[in-house]
């Protein structure tokens, strides 16, 4: 009973206090130009004010830079915010700078400060900024080492930037719109856990831009005619659900090394790419992209990672489902599939067949997956068609892949591989092996109209065969280069390109039974531009080379090999050097003689200064007819 009465004359106690506190409590009123009991300018009234004080501002243009150091309400009277206008005095200086706890700061339009800031929350917490106005600052309302503050309901517009947090956390941004800022509606730096929801970012160049800030929650905001719209970098563990990211520039949604994040019910529509994902550990649940030029990407180029996201078919590109797998095996994904876009990360006899894939970053990714078949697939209109990283025994057949940006087919770091009849036009390149892929065999594929090359092979990749695969319309037909050797090149078909093949520091490598015509260089052999190596000890023979100028050779190579029976090229009885034409028809093999008739150019051709071919090709001459043959007399 004792411990009751004591609890009761406490709480008695405590409520006195609040009231006499709440009491104290001055109310300190300004108007522009002063009056009886009112004070000209906020500066002075706050000079004046105590903590607790309410200042509260009439109607007016006021001009000067207010340093607030005590917890206040600032309060404009007139509910229109327009109607109460503070304007920087001094433009290197904020409206607004802030540096005591619990400020609150409403109902005003701030301009001006285009050196600098229209309110400046340094290092404080638990203010409230909100029903304010912002243009022509240079940052609309900055927090530097403040957290627990409240950011609600303001207007960011016309500035360089909107709401920019500095090593600010635990704040609360909440039903903000920012628009036609020149570079960021809403930036976090070094800035973690806090919230932003039912913001607004139009007409900017980065509507929402989150760095170095993990544990953030961006909900129920929109973002949208940006160049970028929601961009994370180094941000983990963060949220994004019911966010809507329409007609950017550039990217609607970006993860940068921001693993461990969750995007739920996203909407992502009508910007050039819609959600891409260069982190891993993310989880992905009903997000929807549409007519993006590409609606969904996952990779790690940029940051290091193995892919590892969690992303069921709840999420759709164009209305159809993404297949992100991981370490699955056995499966096969076909045209009742409704696949969009197809992910297989460390998985294993996986059959992907028949499916229509287009507008996605790329679209069949295959990372660490083996012994798996991609056939009869159209692949269109993606930054990329396939992508093999870090795969072996994959088969390609048949598949059909056009109108991408990049290259049709990648195959990284890739062994025993088989790509085989596919086709591959208008594309920037055909096939690519890079980083080190070896031992793969690619044959029989159509590579035609790409702007940059039909077939290159690079940075180290060797014990590559090509064979019988037709190549046209591109800058180089087949392109090696970064020490890539012993590769096969043999009976390909290259023409309409301005190089046929072109090598760049890459040495060993055999070429033999290409017809390449029709190109404005048939075979160039040269220095890497990159270190200086050249491209040495490569043996060409029985090629038919038909260019406008058939070959370049600047390094140590072999023309020929020695005189061996066999059918070569122009249907000889033997094998030796190369069959050397011209588009005008008198070239070296064109009018050589051969006096013993082996189809073996009596001399040498002189490839270059240092270079020959020792056994060049010949046509089989026709005999010539006389006037008797011909019934003449």
């Amino acid at each position: 009973m004792k411990g009751k009465r004591i609890l009761v004359l406490t709480a008695v106690f405590v409520l006195l206090i609040l009231i006499s506190t709440s009491a104290s409590a001055t109310t300190l009123y300004v108007k522009e130009g002063g009056g009886t009991g009112e004070y000209g300018n906020l500066q002075e009234a706050i000079n004046a004010a105590a903590d607790g004080d309410v200042i509260l501002v009439r109607e007016g243009r006021y001009s000067e830079n207010v340093f607030v150091n005590k917890s206040l309400d600032i309060i404009a009277k007139d509910p229109c915010i327009n109607n109460t206008v503070i304007t920087a005095l001094d433009p290197e200086y904020p409206v607004f700078h802030v540096t005591s706890d619990s400020v609150n700061i409403s109902g005003f339009t701030l301009k001006g400060a285009n050196l600098t800031y229209g309110i400046y929350l340094d290092g404080v917490s638990e203010n409230k900024i909100s029903n304010n106005s912002f243009s022509g600052n240079w940052r609309s309302i900055v927090l530097k080492d403040s957290h627990e503050n409240s950011l609600e309901n303001n207007c960011l517009s016309n500035s360089d930037n909107g709401i920019w947090l500095e090593s600010s956390g635990h704040n609360i941004i909440k039903d903000n719109k920012a628009d036609f800022n020149r570079h960021y509606g809403f930036y976090l730096n070094a800035s973690e856990n806090n919230t932003l929801q039912n913001n607004c970012a139009f007409k900017g160049a980065i509507g929402i831009y989150m760095e170095n800030s993990s544990c953030c929650r961006v909900l129920d905001s929109e973002t949208s005619n940006n160049f970028y719209g929601i961009y994370l970098t180094g941000s983990r563990e963060s949220l994004l659900e019911n966010n809507t990211a329409n007609a950017n520039e550039m990217y609607g949604i970006y993860l940068g090394n921001s693993n461990g994040s969750t995007l739920k019910g996203n909407i992502a529509n009508t910007n050039h790419w819609g959600i891409n994902l260069d982190s891993s550990f993310n989880t992905l649940q009903n997000n929807t992209m549409s007519g993006n030029s590409r609606n969904f990407g996952a990779y790690t180029y940029h940051y290091t990672g193995e892919m590892n996201n969690t992303i069921d078919t709840s999420n759709t590109v164009d209305g159809k489902s993404i297949y992100y797998l991981v370490e699955v095996s056995n499966k096969t994904l076909d045209s009742d599939s409704n696949a969009g876009v197809v992910y297989c990360i460390n998985c294993e006899n996986i059959t992907l067949k028949d499916l229509v894939l287009q507008n996605n970053s790329f679209g069949v990714y295959l990372y660490n997956t083996q012994n798996s078949l991609l056939e009869e697939n159209n692949i269109s209109n993606c930054e990329h068609g396939v992508y093999l990283g870090n795969c072996s025994l994959t088969t390609l057949r048949n598949n059909d892949v056009n109108l991408s940006e990049g290259d049709a087919f990648i195959l990284s770091n890739c062994r025993n591989c088989l790509a085989e009849k596919n086709n591959a036009s208008n594309n920037m390149a055909g096939i690519w092996l890079c980083d080190a892929s070896r031992d793969n065999l690619l044959k029989e594929n159509t590579v035609t109209l790409n702007s940059w090359c039909c077939i290159d092979l690079g940075d180290a990749s060797c014990k590559n065969t090509l064979e019988r695969n037709t190549l046209s319309g591109a800058y180089e037909g087949i392109y090696l280069y970064g020490a890539s050797e012993e590769n096969t090149l043999n009976n390909n078909t290259i023409t309409a390109s301005s190089y046929g093949l072109f090598t760049e520091g890459c040495g060993n490598n055999t070429i033999s039974g290409n017809c390449i015509s029709g190109n404005d260089v048939g075979i160039s052999l040269n220095l890497n531009w990159t270190d200086g190596t050249n491209s040495d000890y490569n043996t060409i023979y029985n090629n038919y080379l038909n260019n406008s100028k058939n070959s370049e050779d600047f390094g140590i190579n072999t023309w020929n090999i020695s005189k061996t029976e066999g059918g070569n090229i122009v249907g000889g009885p033997y094998l030796g050097g190369n069959f050397w034409a011209s588009p005008e028809g008198d070239g070296f093999s064109e009018s050589a003689s051969d006096e013993n008739g082996d189809m073996i150019a009596d001399l040498p051709y002189n490839v270059t200064e240092t270079n020959y071919d020792y056994l060049p090709l010949v046509f089989e001459k026709p005999v010539e007819k006389t006037e008797n043959e011909y019934g003449k007399k």
